[in-house]
This record gives C-alpha cells, sequence and structure tokens, in this order.
C-alpha cells in the first residue's frame, strides 16, 4: 500500500486546511514528521487511520480528539486520503462525528459522521482543483465503505497500526504479542486463510466420514434386529446372528460376502417351510368351501318350506274378514263423495255470511252521514246524490289547503320580522364599536415595532462578540496552562538532576566494582586450579604460588547487577531528559501564543466579552419575542377590519330582506280573512269540509260491498246445486250426514287397501315356482348340516393362519435380509471413502501419531513465512545491536492455554550466550528490535506474490529513547530502503532526525493557537 496524498481540515489542532503530497516525499525513501510536542504530528497518523477505518490509531484514544478546537462552527471536518494498492487507486474522504452550534436558535447539535470512497483511474493527476470530477462512487453508507476499503487495503485496523502505522503505545505490540496474536496477523497479511480453510473442510469431511460409518453401524443393527423380528427367531438364536454379522464386520474378509452368508442360511429354511403350510392350507380350504356350499342348499330348502306354510295361514285369515271389508268399501264410497261436495257448502255459508254484514255496514254509514247527503230528493238514486255531493264537499276542501298552512305560520312569521328588525340594531351597534378600536391600531403598532428595531440592533452583534469570548477564553485558558507547565518543568529539571545523580553514582559504582573484580581475577583463577591442570594464562600444569582469593572479592553476579542498576538509572534519565525537552517546547508554545496579553487583562477581556454576549442573547430573545407579537398585533388588526366590512354587508342584505318579508306577511293575513268566510278559522272550515266528503266516501263504499255480497252468495248457491246432483245426493242435509272427518276417512282407505294388498302378496307368493314345486312330504336337517361345515370351516382356517404366518415369517425375514446386505454394502462404501479423508485431516489438523511436532499445515506455512520475516528482520538487527542480539523462532508454547506451537519468539543475547524473552528489553532495545521485526515483514511480504503490498511504514515513538551509536545504525538501515521502493515515516522532536533527514513535514503551533505544516520535499 502506497499513500499518495492526505488533506485535512478542522482535525485537531489544525483549524485551517492542509494538503501532503506523499508522492513527493516518497522519492528520497525517507522522511521526518517534526514539530513541538502537541503540535499535531500524530494527529496526521490519527488522520491516516481514521480515513481508512472510521476511527484513529490508537486504541486508548477518543474519536473527540479529531474536531478542532479552532475551527468555527460552520467549517466543516474533513479527512481526504488518495491511497494506491495492487487493485487500484482508490480516495476515501471521511468526516467525525461532532457537536456544533444550533443554525437556528441556541444550542448545540451532532453533526454526523459521512463517509464518500472513488476508485480513481490509475495515473492520475492529483490536483485538488480537477480531483472531484474524477472517479467512479463506491458509495457513501460507513459500514458499506468500511467493508470495501478494508477489502482493498487488505488489513483490519489492529492489523494496520500494527505494520504501516505505528503509533505511540503500539509500536512494539507485534513482538510482544502472543504466539496465537502473530498467528492472525500473519495469516491476514500473507494471504494463507486458504490453508485453515483446507483444514477446517478436511475436519469437517472427516467429521462426516465418521458420522457415516456410525450412521451405517447403526442402520446395520438396526436392520439386523428387523431381521430378528420378521424371522421371529429364540433369543439364543438371535445372539447367534447377531455374532456372526458382527463377525463378519470385523473379520479380514469380505464384510458384504460374510452377512450374506449369515442372512441366506436363515431366509430358506423359512422359505421351504412356508411352502409346506401352503399346500396344507390349500387342501382344507377344498373341504370347506365342499360343505358350506351344502349347508347353503339345504338352508334355502328350509326357508322356502317355512314361507309355504306363512302363506297359506294368511290366506286362511282374509278369507275369514272378507264381509267386513265389503262393509268398509260402501261407507268408504259415501265419504269419499262427501267429501267433495263440502267445500260448496262452506262456500254457500259463508256467501250468506257476507251478505248479511254488508247490509249492516250500508245502513250504518246512511245513519252516520248528514241528512242532505243520506237521504236523496225524490226520483233521484241514492249513488249518484252521493256522489255528486262528496264531489262538490272534496273540492272545496282542496281550495282551502293552502290557506290552512298560511294561516298556521302567520305568527312565527310576525315574530321573526321582530326578530329581524332587533338584528339590524345589533349589527348598527358593531359597527360602531370596530370603529372605535380601529382607531387606536396605528399608535400602539409604531410603539412595538421600534421596541423590534432596537432589539434586532442589538442581536446582530451576537457572532462579534462570541469570537472575543472564544479568544479571550483562550487566552485564559493558555495562561492557566502555562502556569501548570511551567511549574511540572521546573519539577522535572530537578527530576533530571536527581537522575543524574542517581545514574553518575550508578555508573562509578559498575566501574569500581569491575576494576576490583578485574583485580581479584587472578585469585578466583587460581581458586579453581588443581595441581596438573594447566594455568589458563600461562598454560603451566606447576603452580609453585597461587594467588589467594580475597575474602571481598567481587562476583560476576554483583557486576551484573550493578550494570543492571546502571541500565536502569540511564533510563530513568533518559526519561527524564526527554520531559524536560517536551515541557519545555510547551512552555515556549504557550508563550509565544499568550505573547505580550497578562493573565489579569485576559480575565477582564473574558468578563466583558461575556457580559456583551449575554447583552446580544438576551436582544436575541426579545427579537423572538417582539417578531411574532408584532405578526399577531397585525393580523389582529386586519381580522378587526375584515370583520367590520362583513357587518357592513350582512346590515345592507339584512335591511332589503325585511322589506320583502313585510309586504308577502300583508299580502298573506289578507288571504286567511277571506277563506274562513264565517268560520272562526280556515282550518275550522277545511275540516267541516273535509267531514262531508269523506261521509260520503264511506256510504259509496258500502253501497259497493253491499251488491258484490249479493251477487257472490247468488254464485255460490249455483254451485251448490249442481254437485249434489252429481254425487247422487238428494239435498244437502243427505251430504252432511254421509260426510266423516279426515282421519276417519285415511282409516277406511288403509283397511280396504290393505285388505287387497294382502290378497294379491298371498296370491303371488303361493304361486311362485320354488314354492309351488315343493313336495307336500319334504323335510330337510339344517343343524347337523351346519355343524359339519363348521367344523371344515375350523379345519381351514387353522391350516390357513398357519400359512399364513409362515409365508409372512418367510417374506419379512427375507425383505428383512435386504435390509441387512444394503445395509452392510453402505457400511463397507462408507469405511472405504472415510479412510483417505481421516488420514488428510490428521495431517493438515497437526493429529497423528508421525506428525510430533502437531504442526498444523495453516502453522507450518506460517512457520515458514515467519522464519523468513525474523531472517530478514536479523539482517538489521545484527547491526544495529552491533552484532549483539539476534531473533529466533521458538517451537515451545508461551502458554499451557496455547492451540499452536512454532510462532513464538526469543532474542539471544549473544553477550551473555542466552536466549530472552523480548518482554524483557529495554525501551531503546525494544524499538530498534521492532523496527527491525517490522520493516522484516515488509521485505517479506514484498517478495511474496499474492501478499499484501507494505510499501508504507510510519513510526510515531522510540527515537527519543536511543544512544547516537545506535541511532547512525538505525538511520542507515532506514536509509538503505530507498532501493527496495519502500517509504518511511519518522515521527519525532529529537534535533539530530532534523539533521539526517531532510524531507520532511514541520508543524508549528501559533501564537493564535492552531498549529499549521509545511511539507519540505525535494
Amino acid at each position: 500500500m502506497h499513500l499518495r496524498s492526505l488533506t485535512v481540515q478542522a482535525i485537531g489542532p489544525f483549524a485551517g486546511r492542509h494538503t501532503v503530497d506523499f508522492d513527493a516525499l516518497g522519492e528520497s525513501g525517507l522522511f521526518l514528521l517534526e514539530g513541538p510536542t502537541g503540535s499535531g504530528k500524530s494527529t496526521l497518523i490519527d488522520a491516516i487511520v481514521f480515513a481508512l477505518y472510521g476511527k484513529v490509531a490508537s486504541s486508548e484514544a477518543s474519536e473527540e480528539r479529531l474536531r478542532s478546537a479552532y475551527a468555527p462552527d460552520d467549517v466543516e471536518s474533513v479527512v481526504d486520503l488518495v491511497f494506491e494498492v495492487p487493485a487500484g487507486v482508490y480516495r476515501v474522504r471521511r468526516t467525525p462525528a461532532y457537536q456544533r452550534a444550533k443554525r437556528r436558535g441556541s444550542g448545540t447539535t451532532t453533526a454526523n459522521a459521512t463517509v464518500k470512497a472513488w476508485r480513481l483511474p490509475s495515473g492520475v493527476d492529483l490536483d485538488p482543483s480537477t480531483l472531484d470530477t474524477l472517479g467512479v462512487p463506491l458509495g457513501n453508507r460507513l459500514d458499506e465503505i468500511g467493508a470495501e476499503i478494508q477489502k482493498a487495503v487488505g488489513l483490519d485496523r489492529t492489523q494496520f497500526v500494527q505494520t504501516i502505522v505505528l503509533p505511540q503505545g503500539e509500536f512494539a505490540h507485534f513482538l510482544r504479542a502472543k504466539p496465537e496474536e502473530r498467528r492472525g496477523l500473519l495469516q491476514k497479511i500473507f494471504g494463507t486463510e486458504v490453508y485453515d480453510r483446507l483444514a477446517q473442510r478436511l475436519a469437517e469431511m472427516r467429521r462426516e466420514g465418521d458420522r457415516a460409518c456410525v450412521t451405517a453401524r447403526a442402520a446395520l443393527a438396526s436392520a439386523s434386529s428387523q431381521l430378528v423380528g420378521a424371522a421371529r427367531l429364540t433369543g439364543e438364536e438371535a445372539a447367534e446372528v447377531r455374532a456372526a454379522i458382527d463377525a463378519a464386520v470385523l473379520g479380514s474378509e469380505g464384510l458384504v460376502a460374510g452377512v450374506q452368508a449369515v442372512v441366506t442360511a436363515r431366509t430358506d429354511g423359512l422359505v421351504r417351510v412356508a411352502q409346506t403350510a401352503g399346500a396344507a392350507a390349500t387342501a382344507a380350504d377344498d373341504a370347506r368351501r365342499q360343505a358350506r356350499e351344502l349347508l347353503d342348499q339345504v338352508t334355502a330348502t328350509d326357508s322356502l318350506l317355512r314361507r309355504r306354510a306363512a302363506l297359506r295361514t294368511e290366506r286362511e285369515a282374509l278369507d275369514a274378514a272378507a264381509d267386513t271389508n265389503a262393509e268398509a268399501v260402501l261407507r268408504l264410497t259415501a265419504a269419499r263423495a262427501a267429501h267433495a261436495v263440502r267445500p260448496l257448502l262452506v262456500g254457500l255459508e259463508r256467501a250468506e255470511t257476507a251478505l248479511d254484514g254488508a247490509r249492516k255496514a250500508l245502513r250504518a254509514a246512511l245513519d252516520a252521514a248528514p241528512e242532505d247527503i243520506a237521504v236523496p230528493p225524490a226520483g233521484t238514486a241514492l249513488r249518484a246524490h252521493v256522489q255528486a255531493r262528496g264531489r262538490v264537499a272534496g273540492e272545496e276542501a282542496a281550495a282551502l289547503a293552502r290557506l290552512v298552512d298560511v294561516e298556521a305560520g302567520l305568527e312565527v312569521r310576525r315574530r321573526a320580522v321582530r326578530d329581524a328588525r332587533h338584528a339590524i340594531d345589533d349589527l348598527v351597534a358593531a359597527i360602531a364599536a370596530d370603529d372605535e378600536w380601529l382607531a387606536a391600531r396605528p399608535g400602539a403598532r409604531t410603539t412595538l415595532l421600534t421596541e423590534l428595531e432596537a432589539a434586532r440592533t442589538r442581536a446582530a452583534r451576537r457572532a462579534g462578540h462570541e469570537s472575543a469570548l472564544a479568544a479571550a477564553t483562550e487566552l485564559v485558558a493558555a495562561h492557566r496552562e502555562l502556569a501548570s507547565t511551567e511549574s511540572s518543568l521546573a519539577a522535572a529539571v530537578d527530576a533530571r538532576a536527581s537522575a543524574a545523580t542517581v545514574a553518575t553514582a550508578a555508573l562509578d559504582r559498575e566501574r569500581d566494582l569491575r576494576a576490583a573484580r578485574i583485580a581479584g581475577l587472578a585469585g578466583e583463577i587460581a581458586a579453581g586450579l588443581d595441581d596438573g591442570d594447566p594455568c589458563p594464562v600461562c598454560g603451566s600444569a606447576v603452580h609453585p604460588a597461587k594467588a589467594l582469593l580475597d575474602a571481598d572479592h567481587v562476583s560476576p553476579e554483583r557486576v551484573e547487577r550493578a550494570e543492571a542498576d546502571r541500565a536502569r538509572a540511564e533510563a530513568g534519565l533518559r526519561e527524564a531528559a526527554e520531559r524536560c525537552s517536551g515541557l519545555g517546547e510547551r512552555v515556549d508554545g504557550l508563550r509565544a501564543r499568550v505573547g505580550q496579553v497578562t493573565a489579569d487583562a485576559a480575565e477582564q477581556r473574558t468578563t466583558v466579552a461575556r457580559a456583551a454576549l449575554d447583552e446580544a442573547r438576551t436582544a436575541e430573545a426579545a427579537v423572538a419575542r417582539l417578531a411574532p407579537a408584532l405578526d399577531g398585533f397585525d393580523a389582529r388588526t386586519h381580522e378587526r377590519e375584515t370583520e367590520r366590512a362583513e357587518t357592513v354587508a350582512r346590515l345592507t342584505g339584512d335591511r332589503s330582506v325585511l322589506e320583502v318579508t313585510v309586504l308577502d306577511l300583508d299580502a298573506s293575513e289578507a288571504a286567511v280573512v277571506a277563506g274562513r268566510g264565517e268560520h272562526p278559522t280556515v282550518a275550522a272550515r277545511h275540516a267541516e269540509l273535509r267531514g262531508r266528503s269523506a261521509a260520503a266516501g264511506e256510504v259509496l263504499e258500502a253501497l259497493a260491498e253491499e251488491e258484490a255480497a249479493q251477487d257472490e252468495w247468488q254464485r255460490r248457491r249455483d254451485e251448490l246445486a249442481q254437485g249434489l246432483a252429481e254425487h247422487a245426493f238428494d239435498s244437502a242435509g243427505a251430504a252432511r250426514s254421509a260426510a266423516v272427518d279426515a282421519g276417519v276417512l285415511a282409516e277406511l282407505d288403509r283397511i280396504v287397501t290393505a285388505y287387497a294388498s294382502a290378497l294379491d302378496r298371498v296370491a303371488v307368493g303361493l304361486a311362485e315356482p320354488p314354492i309351488a314345486e315343493l313336495a307336500e312330504d319334504l323335510e330337510v336337517d339344517v343343524d347337523g348340516t351346519r355343524s359339519a361345515e363348521a367344523l371344515a370351516r375350523t379345519r381351514a382356517e387353522e391350516a390357513a393362519g398357519e400359512a399364513r404366518v409362515a409365508t409372512e415369517r418367510a417374506a419379512a425375514a427375507s425383505a428383512a435380509a435386504d435390509e441387512v446386505l444394503a445395509a452392510a454394502v453402505a457400511l463397507a462404501a462408507a469405511v472405504e471413502a472415510a479412510g483417505p479423508v481421516a488420514r488428510l485431516a490428521d495431517l493438515t489438523g497437526g493429529g497423528g501419531g508421525d506428525n510430533a511436532r502437531s504442526l498444523s499445515l495453516a502453522t507450518f506455512v506460517l512457520v515458514r513465512r515467519f522464519e523468513d520475516v525474523v531472517a530478514a528482520a536479523n539482517e538489521r538487527l545484527l547491526l544495529m545491536s552491533d552484532g549483539r542480539y539476534e531473533l529466533v523462532r521458538s517451537d515451545e508454547k508461551e502458554d499451557v492455554r496455547a492451540r499452536n506451537t512454532g510462532l513464538a519468539m526469543r532474542v539471544v543475547d549473544h553477550v551473555t550466550g542466552q536466549p530472552r524473552d523480548p518482554r524483557t528489553l529495554s525501551g531503546g532495545e525494544t524499538f530498534y528490535v521492532s523496527l527491525c521485526l517490522a520493516l522484516g515483514m515488509a521485505d517479506v511480504v514484498t517478495a511474496e506474490a499474492g501478499g499484501i503490498d507494505l510499501g508504507t511504514l510510519f513510526v510515531d515513538e522510540g527515537f527519543g529513547s536511543l544512544d547516537p551509536h545506535t541511532l547512525d545504525a538505525v538511520l542507515a538501515e532506514l536509509g538503505r530502503l530507498r532501493a527496495g521502493g519502500r517509504v518511511v515515516g519518522v515521527v519525532s522532536h529529537v534535533e539530530a532526525l532534523k539533521q539526517s533527514i531532510a524531507d520532511r513535514i514541520e508543524i508549528r503551533p501559533t501564537a493564535a493557537g492552531p498549529s499549521t505544516l509545511v511539507v519540505r520535499a525535494g
């Protein structure tokens, strides 16, 4: 991966927009990020990691540090990164989430994080003015772009900060990591996941093969149990069969052939038994069928004899009842004739009753009608007279119907006229009140508008007051931080002096102990010499005067402890010096920021600016209150003016309507007086006319009903006379005497019909050929024949049952035998298929007796790659450590819970000849050993086809812990990277690096607080 360019805006200490051209910096292969502590060097590293993964580099840092505290609210925080991988050139633009002021009103709101990404064409010119017009968009969703970028880079955030961007606190993580952690990182970098997937697939296939074998064995056992059950074997026989099948499975001979021999021996005997039982059942069934045919013949003959006897008995009984049946026939004939005439009798009776009722109704209607209607003049028909009188009364009532409604509504209309006059008076009063209210509105509006304009003028100054307050607050904070930092610097200077004293004393003690040990070394050598041993100094085997060993002789352990004390003291001194340097740079930066402004002046500026801002905010609140109030004032004025206009229009209309209503009322009252005549009201006259018309109608209706009833009575009498003659009745009384109830009639019909049916049935039955042909003295033995048939049936059923059981047993055993053979074939196939897979799974998974180191295939591949990384790292480490340290891979597990071996690491100290845990190295040693390891990994990955291209490396800590000699060696090694095409960015403020590395990014804080950067390349 190669970085092309980085643009930041409002990020960390950078308030403005700054662009870093990594293409220009990468031409030399080595560049420096330098600046005072806290100026923003690590912020650029965080910006790169944030652009790719949406999080900062250090796992312990917060994303809130991304938003610049110096940027105005309307300036967006942006990171724009262009990078190149083997898959192509990509551009990603991210904004972090942060709190900004609301655009309307007061308070803050959250600006959400956003992301956009593009794939750029190869060889693209990274001109900022045209960059936005290039590339294919990849989306704008956080999860979508995150997955796309990680796929392109090939590393997740944790792996990225361990191999490409090595931030503060994360640099030595790979060196000190556990083997399992190294395994994940190496696997991702070298792309060896395929071996893990292969091993997992083979292990899964082995489990599938094992399950298939277990399932096949279970199926064979189940089929064997089914064979035992189907053949209905005894317990001893079943045990023999199972043992034989198990022996065939475990035997060295063919599994299927052995199982087939066992089951065939059992099924052949069962088939022979079934054939014998079947022949016996066939013979017994023939005997049963013959006995059944004889029984059916005897039973049928006996049934015919019984039926003949019953028919003869029934015929004798019918002959005895012949006279009674003849009498019933006569009664039935007369009753049926009377039943036919009965409806005519009933109809005549009803017609007579209706005629009498109609005559009474006519007399009642004449009595109720007025005399001039009920009594016609002499010589005039009643119907014509009533019709004429009723028509005249109806016409006069119809003419008065409208005036009745008019008369009823007169009072309501008079009341409406009075109400309309009162409403007109109210409208006149309302118009006068509106005129008075509207006259006072212009003056009140002028006062409210003046107050609003004054508040707006004060509120417009808020932005200036906020800027002044922010600047004053920053100065106050800078003064406070300056005082605190100066105090810390004084304490750090004292601590550095104390550390220097301790380091000097430790160095003197080590020097004295080494000198004392050298002085007494002769005695130490002599103490180990016996007579005859050659002297390691002169080689003589004779020792006439051996040197004596002093009682307080210095041992090697004391020297080593003194050396360790000296190393710790020197490390403490370096740490104290670095702290003093950092604090000094911070003090200088803060002093430049505060300038000539004193702390009291800064506090006074803050107080004045805050008071002015409060006044502006109060004015804003007044504007927010007065502007709606003015709008509401104008709205109410407009509403009142609209209401007055509507009232005037309504007054004009109401007056016109009232005039028309009064004229219409006068005309209606005159018509009512004319219409009531001599009656008190029009309604009374109308009611009298309607009563006369109704009385005439009732008389006419009664006349019509009386005439219709007379016609119906005459028709019914003629029909009855005709019906009596047709059914041979002399009179109506004779017909009534012959009539019976419907139940009696039905009973007579049933008796006569039943007698005739019985005679026919008996005659037909006795004439049937099977009965007519029977001999008079014929007899049969039904019971004896039935007993013989039952005995034959029992014998046949027993034989059939025995044959069925034998046949079913043989068939079930044969079917079960087929299942056993099929299960044996499946088991043989499963065992044959599972063997090679299990062997391969053991080899790739680190199992098996021939894999003494228990290395899986994936781990074996990673071990080879890891050895290459260690070898590449040692090429640099031997130079940087002057041949003292060398990295070696170890097969030992660092933890009993570790799953794999082969990825542990030790540091061989060639001074002591002992391997060391990497975690025991000092700070400076850890730095350059980790650096060699990271560079070695970049060498191997770059040389590997298909690996991840680690073309760019950032180092963000540790150079201050190196002594001058080691620093020179490290710089020389970093300089060798130019030949490999890789680029290393060094983040440091060590003065020696500034003098050694020409290409750099210079970051400086300004007097106002924000930092700025300058790229110097070429």
